[in-house]
C-alpha cells in the first residue's frame, strides 16, 4: 500500500455526500463510488463486454425467486460503516425505510425522490437474522440489482450510516458509507467545494492501494488538460476535446469506449407549436448532429440517432437515422404544420457541468441551424450545474420550449425515467411531459419482463416509437476521453461505465511521460 495522493480533476464541484439524497451527477457519483457500497455492485475492474456485469458486494449472495417478487440477500459478515457502526440486516432496512416507508421516522422525501424508480414496486422488508434481509415486490422488476449499481446521482441505493441516520440526517454534507475510502476533509477551491479521501482501515474488502484521494473541481475543460500536462492532477475528467490527441501524444492514457451517455434535448410538448409532431420531426432534421459532434468535439464524440444510450442492454448499434440533417424537409414539414413564418425557440441550458462537455457552444450550433429553417433561439443559460438539474427536475413551465442533459444508464430502465408519463415532472425526470400511452404500456410490459431477450425486444419496439414521437433530440455520445491519465497512474481500468474504482491505482513514480513523434 502506497502513503501517496491521487489528484483527481473533476469537471463540477463536488455536491452533497449522501447519495441517496444527492443531485450532484457524474462529479458527485465519481467520489462516492469511492465510499460507498450496496448491496451489489458493477464489476469496475473489467473492461470487457458491452455492459457491465455485476458482482457481490454488500451481500455475498442473493436468491430471486421464480416469479421475480422476492429478492433474498445473505449479507457479508464483519462489515463496519466508517463511524464503527454495524453494517448488518438492520442497517440496511433503514437504509431502505429512510427512501421508502413514509410511517418510518428516517423517511427522507428527497431520498423517496431520487430513488423512485429503485423502491416504488417494494413490498414489504422482512429482516430474518442478522445477515439476511428479504425484500418483497408488487411485481416483477429484473433489472432491481442492475439498477442498484447507479451511483450516478439523482440518488443511488447504497448504504450509509444508521448512526447518521439516526442522529444528523440534517446534515447531508459528509454521510459514513462502508467504501474502501472515507471522507478525511471537504475543502473550498476556486471553483467550488473539493473533497480529500482516506483510506478506510476497516474496509471489508482488499485494502486500497493509495492513501489518498484528492478531487478538485476545474470548471474549463481546457485547463483541465492543462492540469494533466503541468502535472498537476494525475487523473481528470473531461480533459478537451481538442486536446486528446496531443495528450495520447505526449504519453498520456486517454480512455477509448462505449459508455452510457446520451447528450439530448428535451421538448416540451406541452407548449405550441412543439405540441405538432411535425413541428418536432422538423427540429431534429433542422440540426446537423454529425457537423455538431465533429466540428466541436473531434474523436472525442459522435452523433448518435437514438435516445437508448450505449452500454446499455437494449442499445442497438445499427439503429436508424430517422432524422438525417434536412433543411429542406425540415422546412416542408414546418409549412405543413402552419408554422409559416417560424417560430421562438426558448433553449434553457447549463454553462457547464458533469459531463456536459461545451454545452454553449452546442448551443450556439443549434441556433444557426434552426436559424436556417426560420426558428429563433433564445438561450437562457445556468451558472450553476446542481442548481441547473434541480430546476431541471421540476420540469419545463410554459415559457421554456426545451431543456438539455447529458445522462444514461447502464439499465434500460433509465428511459422510463426519462420518458414515461407516469415519470413527468416533478415526480420523475421526464422534463418534457411526453405522452403516449403505447409506449407507456411497452415500458410497463418490459419492466417486468423475467426473460432478458425478450425485454430488450421490447425495450427497443418502445424505442422505435419513441423516435417517431420525436419528443426527444438525441445529439451524441462521448465515444474517447471520458478519463485521461498520466502512466504513472496504474491499476486503473476503463469499464463500460461513466465512473471508476479508483481504490485499486497507484503511482509508479519511476514511470514518466514518453511522447511519440508526431511524424
Amino acid at each position: 500500500m502506497k502513503q501517496d495522493v491521487i489528484r483527481v480533476a473533476l469537471d463540477w464541484e463536488v455536491d452533497h455526500i449522501d447519495p441517496p439524497c444527492s443531485f450532484g451527477g457524474w462529479n458527485t457519483g465519481r467520489v462516492v463510488q469511492q465510499m460507498f457500497d450496496s448491496l451489489v455492485e458493477d464489476n469496475l475492474n473489467s473492461e470487457i463486454g458491452a455492459v457491465t456485469s455485476l458482482v457481490p458486494s454488500l451481500a455475498v449472495s442473493q436468491s430471486v425467486s421464480p416469479d421475480g417478487l422476492r429478492y433474498t440477500f445473505r449479507l457479508r459478515e464483519g462489515v463496519t460503516f466508517h463511524d464503527g457502526a454495524t453494517c448488518d440486516a438492520d442497517a440496511v432496512r433503514i437504509n431502505i425505510e429512510r427512501m421508502w416507508d413514509t410511517s418510518s421516522p428516517y423517511f427522507d422525501e428527497r431520498a423517496f425522490d431520487y430513488n423512485r424508480m429503485a423502491i416504488e414496486t417494494l413490498k414489504r422488508v422482512r429482516v430474518s437474522d442478522a445477515r439476511t434481509i428479504e425484500l418483497e415486490l408488487t411485481d416483477p422488476f429484473p433489472e432491481f440489482l442492475r439498477y442498484m449499481t447507479q451511483e450516478d446521482a439523482p440518488g443511488a441505493f447504497v448504504m450509509v450510516s444508521p448512526e447518521y441516520i439516526r442522529t444528523d440526517i440534517g446534515n447531508r454534507a459528509s454521510a459514513p458509507g462502508t467504501g474502501p475510502y472515507a471522507l478525511e476533509r471537504r475543502f473550498e477551491t476556486p471553483h467550488g467545494d473539493g473533497a480529500l479521501l482516506r483510506r478506510y482501515a476497516g474496509y471489508w474488502g482488499r485494502p486500497a492501494a493509495t492513501e489518498f484521494i484528492e478531487f478538485t473541481p476545474i470548471l474549463s475543460a481546457e485547463k483541465r488538460s492543462e492540469a494533466l500536462i503541468s502535472d498537476s492532477a494525475d487523473i481528470v475528467y473531461g480533459p478537451d476535446p481538442s486536446s486528446l490527441d496531443e495528450l495520447s501524444r505526449l504519453g498520456f492514457i486517454v480512455s477509448e469506449r462505449p459508455i452510457p451517455y446520451v447528450w439530448y434535448i428535451a421538448l416540451n410538448i406541452n407548449k405550441a407549436p412543439l405540441d405538432d409532431v411535425r413541428v418536432r420531426r422538423a427540429l431534429l432534421h433542422a440540426i446537423d448532429r454529425k457537423s455538431l459532434s465533429e466540428e466541436l468535439f473531434g474523436s472525442a464524440a459522435a452523433p448518435v440517432n437514438g435516445i437508448l444510450p450505449p452500454a446499455s442492454p437494449s442499445y442497438e448499434p445499427g439503429f436508424p437515422d430517422l432524422y438525417p440533417f434536412r433543411p429542406e424537409r425540415a422546412r416542408e414539414l414546418l409549412a405543413a404544420a402552419g408554422v409559416n413564418d417560424g417560430f421562438t425557440f426558448t433553449f434553457s441550458i447549463a454553462r457547464a457541468g458533469s459531463g456536459q462537455l461545451n454545452p454553449v457552444g452546442i448551443a450556439e450550433r443549434i441556433r444557426r441551424d434552426l436559424g436556417n429553417v426560420g426558428i429563433g433561439v433564445d438561450l437562457r443559460i445556468n451558472d450553476d450545474w446542481v442548481e441547473y438539474c434541480e430546476n431541471w427536475h421540476q420540469g419545463m413551465n410554459s415559457e421554456i420550449d426545451a431543456s438539455e442533459m447529458s445522462w444514461g444508464m447502464s439499465c434500460d430502465v433509465w428511459v422510463e425515467q426519462v420518458l414515461h408519463s407516469r415519470n413527468a415532472s416533478p415526480r420523475g425526470f421526464n422534463t418534457g411531459y411526453y405522452h403516449n400511452e403505447h409506449v407507456d404500456k411497452m415500458f410497463d410490459v418490459a419492466r417486468r419482463e423475467l426473460e432478458p431477450e425478450k425485454r430488450a425486444m421490447l425495450y427497443q419496439t418502445a424505442h422505435r416509437l419513441i423516435m417517431l414521437d420525436a419528443p426527444v433530440i438525441p445529439l451524441l455520445t462521448i465515444r474517447r476521453g471520458l478519463v485521461a491519465h498520466h502512466p504513472r497512474v496504474q491499476g486503473l481500468r476503463f469499464p463500460a461505465q461513466n465512473w471508476h474504482n479508483l481504490s485499486d491505482a497507484w503511482l509508479d513514480r519511476s514511470i514518466g511521460l514518453n511522447a511519440r513523434s508526431s511524424s
